[in-house]
């Protein structure tokens, strides 16, 4: 499973896995906590906190800014979605509610009905984007050069992730490699911020105007 998220401190990296945590630092052994990995698995409320850690990810949160799902719809989606399938068995809506925390009591979980209320406007968005998807592959529109960018923005993130799971299979980094994650990083960002104008999708001859 791909690493979603990272902290990064001097010479330190923490990087977060929706199932787990991995920690390589000077101080604390590499630990690996993966759906099949033959080490313990967290409780189910560290892999909570792991997804909560997950949504404060740069690139992440500024995908989900600029997106149909909100945060807390893609936070309930990724409880729906990852705790069974972590876990290997079914966890009602009752628990998955009381994991979920609220805005104003992180102690406390949300109702049932509010739990699966987010779930369904989740699932109905996601819905509407893929059928969104397949009405713009249908009328030829992925072909026209506007779409280019977001082909090369996908491109950038997937090598984005395969160097943080090559640096997360090492126990200490060097102050190039950080560096070379964070301008990684910033030039996704910068990229993002640019397609998410609505000027994006002119077409260049009328940019020209």
């Amino acid at each position: 499973m791909a690493h979603l998220s990272q902290l990064l401190n001097g010479a330190d990296i923490l990087y977060y896995d929706i199932c787990g945590i991995i920690t390589a630092d000077s101080r604390t052994p590499l630990v690996i906590f993966m759906t099949g990995a033959t080490k313990p698995t967290p409780d189910l409320k560290s892999i909570i906190a792991n997804i909560r850690a997950t949504l404060r990810e740069p690139i992440l949160s500024l995908l989900i800014k600029n997106s149909i799902l909100t945060k807390t719809q893609i936070e309930t989606l990724l409880v729906d979605l990852v705790l069974e399938d972590h876990i290997g068995s079914h966890i009602s809506y009752e628990v998955k509610a009381s994991l979920r925390p609220r805005k104003r009591a992180p102690a406390k979980g949300v109702s049932r009905g509010a739990f699966n209320r987010s779930l369904q406007q989740a699932r109905r968005n996601l819905i509407r984007c893929f059928y969104t998807m397949l009405l713009l592959a249908y009328l030829g529109l992925f072909d026209y050069a506007i779409f280019r960018p977001f082909e090369e923005i996908a491109s950038k993130i997937g090598n984005y992730r395969q160097i943080r799971e090559i640096l997360a299979g090492k126990r200490t980094l060097t102050k190039e490699e950080i560096e070379s994650y964070r301008v990684t990083e910033e030039t996704i960002l910068h990229l993002l911020m640019d397609l998410s104008s609505p000027l994006s999708l002119k077409p260049e001859s009328a940019k020209k105007r």
